[in-house]
C-alpha cells in the first residue's frame, strides 16, 4: 500500500523513530508538553522535506506541524539508519519511505492479550513431538 502524501517521520531524542498517516494524526499524538520541552529532534515527510513541529502555547497548548521550504533527505536517510541500528537490531535497514510503512502497519496491528499469546504457544508446543511440561516446584 503506498504512504499518504501526509505520512510524517518524527525523531526523539533517544534516536526512536514514530511515524504517521497524516499530520492530523501525528498532532493528535504528539503532547506540546514534550514538542515545548525539546522531545523531537527532528520531523520530515518520506521523500526528505523537513517539518517544523511546534507548540506555541508551550505545554497546554496544540502542536502545531508545518512544511517548511527545507529538505535534507541526506539526514533522514542518517537518521532512519541510525534507528534500524539502535532500536530493530536484526533487522534488514529500509530506506525511509518502506521504514514508515513497516512502524505504520506494525502500529496498526491489533494487539493480542498476553494470555492469548501463552495459549497460542502451549497448543503449538502440544502439536510438538510429545507432551509439554511446565516446571515443577521443588520447595
Amino acid at each position: 500500500m503506498d504512504l499518504s502524501p501526509g505520512t510524517v517521520l518524527v525523531f526523539d531524542q533517544d534516536e526512536d523513530l514514530i511515524a504517521f498517516e497524516s499530520f492530523v494524526h501525528a498532532t493528535n499524538y504528539l503532547e506540546a508538553m514534550d514538542v515545548s520541552d525539546g522531545e523531537y529532534t527532528a520531523a520530515y515527510t518520506p521523500d526528505g522535506r523537513v517539518l517544523a513541529l511546534t507548540a506555541p502555547e508551550a505545554w497546554k497548548g496544540p502542536v502545531v506541524l508545518t512544511r517548511t521550504d527545507g529538505a535534507d533527505l541526506a539526514d533522514l536517510e542518517r537518521r532512519v539508519a541510525r534507528y534500524w541500528q539502535l532500536h530493530q537490531v536484526g533487522q534488514s535497514l529500509r530506506d525511509p519511505s518502506q521504514t514508515a510503512r513497516f512502524l505504520i502497519d506494525r502500529d496498526n496491528q491489533p494487539h493480542r492479550g498476553w494470555l492469548k499469546r501463552l495459549s497460542n504457544l502451549l497448543r503449538r508446543n502440544s502439536r510438538g513431538s510429545g507432551p509439554t511440561s511446565l516446571p515443577h516446584d521443588h520447595s
